[in-house]
């Protein structure tokens, strides 16, 4: 790290609007929609209204979403082009299976919705690797690491994809550090929550990004690796088409045999049949922008988005929603069965207000618009995230005094490097100041003060405040039990407070069924022949929430490990 960087950090707000990108964990993107033929076309439904909570009733529909629309005829296929495979869309996963593939001798043709290869989020999980060999970073305890996260996740996932990337994972970062350090970028693992003895919140190293001399953050790599992927994977012979709209899957034998192509249309209209011999393989992104997914796959996390219509495909980075399942549906439409793991996990995040964890949030006291407490406060960000969707408003917020910031110590931000030092509380300090002149925190002389300035109930939030205070003398917490290590009396001007809004929504993950060797399966669990996903589209890979516990892990996991297996695997024949 810089210096510079090193002396200030950087906060999320900094990173977001400085660089445009996400958090570690992201996704990718790239085809559009419509569909594939069916043996008897269903009459198409009116829409399903997109509700909040799912009923009986409406999981008993067949929503409008799932019905195909009328099979492209062949008279309105301007061009064919043939070759061996066939990914759709231009994001980490499908450049790496491209790229791995090509490796392998394969021809290869990657279509685009977007008009550039696009990224969010740059943290690249692996739990070995020959760079964290060079800094001296010892792997974890598969064994008690992974169990723990799938307890987390209730063991409502396959825990084949989790053992084949954490078999594999080192592989294929050892060949994407090659690619990025060949051209220039510096391999570095992103600093993670840390929490003594390995505790539920502590969050390995295994978190790899490339950083260059003009951009000295982890975490935000996802840029350079694309565009690095993109013109690698021309220079190898892949023709990649962007602006080129995937439309429809063709399956033969009456929608019962192999998936040998995909139908996309351009900026002008025209279609185009990119025939497959070997796989098609979809690589499309999410299906948040789209209200009646989200409504039977995610109904929970539809609070958290965000209306703006059609976004298009160049969404690098937003919160609310991104794409509309394009890929999802184009395989419900040829036989696809869901995922089994319902509902769908959402990636959210807690705001970063006072925090003192790159994935973390205020570990003082949080208290709801009512001035209540509401949660041991010792949580990472997405579970602080779920807590506040819980409260009034899903709002919550943060108070503390001039003390904080040396009692809370050590500080780390995200997008700091493994190995930098923390940064210095008067440094924190400088931070708050700067918050509070551009209206993002409140300062005062007084507790009454700062609560009024939130906007919260005088004597409530005093009570809670005194009671809270009370058990930070003690060391006891008796209402939460934090630990004691975490309690910070709120006592010595000046006094600081930040409202914590609404949660952020990143993406929902998963979708169609899909093996351990990236075939989509339909509801007998037997693979379609020919036809492929990656990235956020894999399903059965996450449940409850995406928690940022492996830092980088969809990219890790689900983008580059998968990506890479399976591109040389389809080139080679051997699935």
């Amino acid at each position: 790290m810089s210096k510079e960087n090193e002396r200030k950090g950087l906060s999320r707000r900094d990173f977001l609007a400085g660089a445009g990108a996400t958090l570690g964990g992201s996704i990718l993107a790239g085809c559009a929609p419509q569909i594939v033929p069916t043996a008897t076309p269903e009459p198409t439904p009116e829409p399903v209204a997109a509700p909040e909570v799912m009923t009986a009733e409406l999981a008993a529909k067949k929503w409008s979403f799932e019905i195909p629309p009328d099979p492209i005829p062949d008279s309105e296929i301007a061009n064919t082009v043939e070759t061996e495979i066939v990914i759709v869309g231009a994001g980490v996963s499908g450049l790496v299976c491209a790229n791995s593939a090509a490796d392998h001798g394969a021809k290869v043709v990657l279509i685009s919705a977007s008009s550039a290869p696009v990224y969010r989020g740059g943290s690249f999980h692996a739990p070995r690797s020959k760079a964290m060999e060079r800094l001296g970073i010892e792997p974890y305890d598969v064994t008690t690491f992974f169990r723990r996260e799938l307890s987390s996740a209730s063991f409502n996932v396959d825990q084949e994809k989790w053992y084949k990337f954490y078999n594999n994972a080192e592989e294929a970062m050892n060949w994407l550090i090659d690619i990025m350090e060949a051209k220039g970028y510096e391999t570095v693992l992103e600093h993670g929550n840390v929490e003594p003895g390995f505790g539920p919140m502590h969050t390995p190293p295994g978190s790899h990004s490339w950083i260059s001399e003009d951009m000295r953050m982890a975490g935000l790599s996802a840029g350079f690796v694309v565009n690095t992927l993109a013109e690698r994977a021309q220079q190898a012979g892949v023709q990649i088409i962007y602006k080129m709209v995937a439309k429809q899957l063709v399956r033969e034998d009456n929608n019962t045999g192999r998936v040998t192509a995909v139908i996309a249309q351009g900026e002008d209209g025209t279609y185009t049949k990119y025939v497959g011999s070997k796989a098609i393989v979809l690589a499309t992104g999410d299906f948040s922008a789209d209200r009646e997914m989200m409504a039977k796959y995610c109904p929970w996390a539809i609070p958290l988005l965000h209306d703006r219509g059609d976004q298009g495909y160049d969404n690098n980075f937003k919160f609310g929603g991104l794409y509309k399942g394009d890929g999802h549906k184009m395989g419900l439409w040829v036989g696809a069965a869901w995922q089994r793991t319902f509902p769908n996990p959402p990636m959210i995040m807690g705001k970063w207000v006072g925090a003192n964890q790159p994935y973390g949030t205020h570990r003082g006291l949080l208290v709801n618009k009512k001035g209540v407490r509401f949660t041991n406060e010792d949580i990472n960000g997405p579970f602080e995230g779920i807590a506040q969707m819980r409260q009034p408003e899903m709002k919550a917020f943060a108070i503390w005094d001039a003390t904080y910031a040396e009692k809370a110590a050590p500080w780390y931000t995200f997008g700091m490097i493994e190995g930098s030092d923390p940064i210095p509380p008067e440094a924190i300090v400088e931070r708050w100041e700067a918050a509070v002149a551009d209206g993002s925190m409140v300062k005062a002389d007084t507790l009454d003060e700062v609560i009024e300035k939130l906007g919260l109930p005088l004597e409530a939030t005093k009570a809670t405040i005194e009671r809270y205070n009370q058990f930070c003398e003690q060391g006891v917490d008796e209402d939460f039990h934090k630990g004691a290590k975490h309690l910070v009396a709120i006592k010595e001007a000046p006094f600081y407070g930040g409202m914590l809004d609404v949660p952020d929504f990143l993406t929902v993950m998963g979708g169609l069924r899909t093996n351990a060797n990236m075939q989509v399966c339909d509801e007998n669990d037997e693979p379609i022949p020919g036809l492929f996903n990656l990235g956020v589209m894999v399903g059965d890979y996450y449940a409850n929430i995406y928690n940022y516990l492996i830092a980088g892990n969809n990219l890790g996991a689900c983008c580059l490990t998968f990506g890479y297996l399976i591109g040389r695997a389809i080139a080679q024949g051997t699935v």
